[in-house]
């Protein structure tokens, strides 16, 4: 492929500073969680990070009842209300006591622009193989059902996520135009956006979303753990259309049968309704081609979401 990156994206800038002085500034301003003792804490603040992304950098500071924990930082100031938003949906889920097909974050305390939370072991669905990736898909199905069904608390609007497929119609013509697909899979991508512009746009409640489930922010446990694999990253939460949480679903494993498993969990009013449930699935596989083209302009081949948002451009899935 011509125009493709050869290495995976560099973060953007950080305009805030996270070094040793500011974990150990913000160790001392915790605020914790209901329950939650700091007295317990076992302090063993590390000299470097554990790892940065575009948001936000994972800093070691000291294990609670035997499990590590880390500091998540906001190493921009666009990054704040993220950590905000993602607070306050953990918060609520784990309020409801609802039983949920997957694990969550456990957040332990929180402090201005940083949050401690317990590290999850193992390997996100990305770094995984296909067999692992359909049997995760499965699962966040599962749990993406879930999360639509139940209350959505009041939490930021994210611009990208949940919204009409047509306010992103011009970044979409833009990444085909950059992506230089083979002719066959543009014409695929193309079909399959121009099916869910003209389908019946969402009419329901504004459920709550995840926001980004991509394959990258759902960690599989250690093969010696009986925990289940965990969703990540809450900080694109938001409300609206599910279709945008669904097209990302897809790249998980993009097959109908994977929507359909949804369909059989979910529990929203309207879910039951075939004319509702068409519009939803081509509004989801026109996100899914979305978010693939964005994948495959990011990522070079080699890199696994990369290969991953290639595998949705090239198969796997219906023709409208």
């Amino acid at each position: 492929m011509t125009g493709m990156p050869e290495v995976a994206p560099s973060l953007p800038p950080a305009d805030l500073p996270v070094d040793l002085r500011r974990i150990e500034l913000l160790c001392a301003r915790l605020r914790p969680e209901e329950g939650v003792e700091l007295e317990a804490i076992s302090w063993a603040i590390g000299k470097r990070p554990l790892g940065e992304g575009w948001d936000n950098v994972l800093w070691p500071i000291g294990t609670l009842q035997g499990r590590p924990l880390v500091l998540r930082v906001a190493r921009r100031r666009a990054s704040r209300a993220l950590l905000g938003r993602e607070v306050t949906v953990l918060r609520r889920l784990r309020g409801l006591g609802t039983s949920l097909p997957m694990g969550l974050p456990r957040v332990i305390a929180t402090a201005e622009d940083a949050v401690v939370v317990e590290w999850i072991e193992g390997a996100t669905v990305a770094e995984t193989d296909r067999a692992v990736q359909a049997e995760a898909a499965e699962d966040l199905a599962a749990m993406l059902a879930t999360i639509h069904s139940g209350p959505a608390p009041e939490v930021g609007r994210n611009p990208v996520r949940g919204v009409p497929l047509e306010t992103r119609a011009d970044a979409f013509r833009a990444d085909l135009d950059r992506a230089r697909l083979l002719t066959a899979d543009a014409r695929r991508a193309e079909r399959r956006w121009r099916a869910g512009l003209a389908a019946e746009p969402w009419q329901g409640r504004e459920l709550l979303l995840h926001g980004d489930p991509h394959p990258g922010n759902v960690v599989i446990p250690p093969a010696t753990s009986a925990e289940p694999p965990t969703l990540i990253d809450w900080g694109d939460t938001t409300r609206g259309d599910p279709a945008s949480d669904l097209g990302a679903l897809l790249l998980h494993a993009p097959s109908a049968a994977l929507l359909e498993a949804y369909r059989r969990r979910a529990a929203w009013i309207g879910i039951e309704d075939d004319a509702t449930w068409e519009a939803l699935q081509a509004r989801a596989w026109a996100w899914a081609s979305r978010m693939a083209l964005s994948l495959v302009l990011a990522y070079p081949d080699a890199h696994e979401l990369g290969r991953i948002g290639r595998r949705l451009l090239e198969d796997g899935a219906p023709r409208p």
